[in-house]
């Protein structure tokens, strides 16, 4: 009954988009892989990934934000701090809409740049904050989990660093039922596989996949929706053109 239910709603949903969405859901019922990426800050995340993945191969797919962006400039307002943080989660929320994923974040703030792990976890409560990315790995079961950073300094802030070590760690000890207690992380769950972007180091890329190819439903290949997607990040100025012709994307 209660899929039943979770079906109808869905369809009822799928109908306000018409038909792309429409088959978008039926081709998705026969899929029930979940992917969760994992990054630091409003605009890191790897939409055409996302995109691929959540609008061209209907796996339940979702963003964590480790921040909520709090700490950059805003391009569109007066609004900093805490106020921008807002704006940005909202843009994210419009980002997803647009790509089809699902948003999280944890109660890591945004204080601004920092050149290390180090300095980064000056600030951020490491324990609290692996807490936050635990329980949502248990809340949303992903098979596998992208971390867009490599958790080294190659990744350059310092917190984008901590937020690709905090996704292995994660990945690690989110079935761990001994550090993290079910009643206050949730039950255990442990992912299938770990990624990460291929961004900088596409040479040691180990899977590949073409975010250019072109869907005859959509009527836009999943790096134009991305693209889209990427443009909801207003206050960044993050504008980007929907570019035809194939786009390849890389995890090792």
């Amino acid at each position: 009954m209660l899929t039943f239910l979770v079906f109808a709603a869905q369809l009822a949903l799928a109908q306000t988009r018409g038909t792309p969405a429409l088959a978008e859901l039926v081709d998705g019922l026969g899929v029930s892989m979940r992917v969760l990426v994992v990054a630091a800050h409003p605009d890191d995340e790897d939409t055409r990934l996302i995109t691929w993945l959540a609008r061209g191969r209907s796996v339940e797919t979702a963003y964590l934000s480790l921040t909520r962006g709090d700490g950059g400039q805003n391009l569109i307002g007066n609004e900093l701090g805490e106020a921008l943080g807002v704006i940005r989660t909202e843009e994210l929320l419009a980002a997803r809409r647009i790509d089809g994923a699902h948003q999280y974040f944890t109660r890591a703030y945004d204080f601004g740049f920092s050149r290390s792990a180090e300095e980064t976890f000056a600030h951020w409560p490491r324990e609290e904050v692996l807490g936050d990315v635990i329980r949502v790995v248990r809340d949303f079961k992903p098979h596998v989990i992208v971390s867009v950073f490599s958790g080294t300094p190659r990744d350059g802030h310092g917190q984008h660093q901590v937020a690709g070590m905090l996704a292995r760690e994660a990945y690690d000890l989110a079935g761990d039922a001994t550090r993290f207690g079910e009643q206050e992380f949730g039950a255990p769950w442990t992912p299938l596989k770990f990624y990460r972007s291929a961004s900088f180091r596409p040479e040691d890329a180990t899977l590949s996949y073409n975010a250019g190819k072109f869907n005859a439903l959509l009527g836009r290949s999943y790096a134009e929706i991305a693209a889209e997607s990427r443009s909801q990040h207003k206050s960044q100025a993050f504008g980007v053109l929907q570019r035809k012709g194939a786009q390849i994307g890389r995890v090792l």
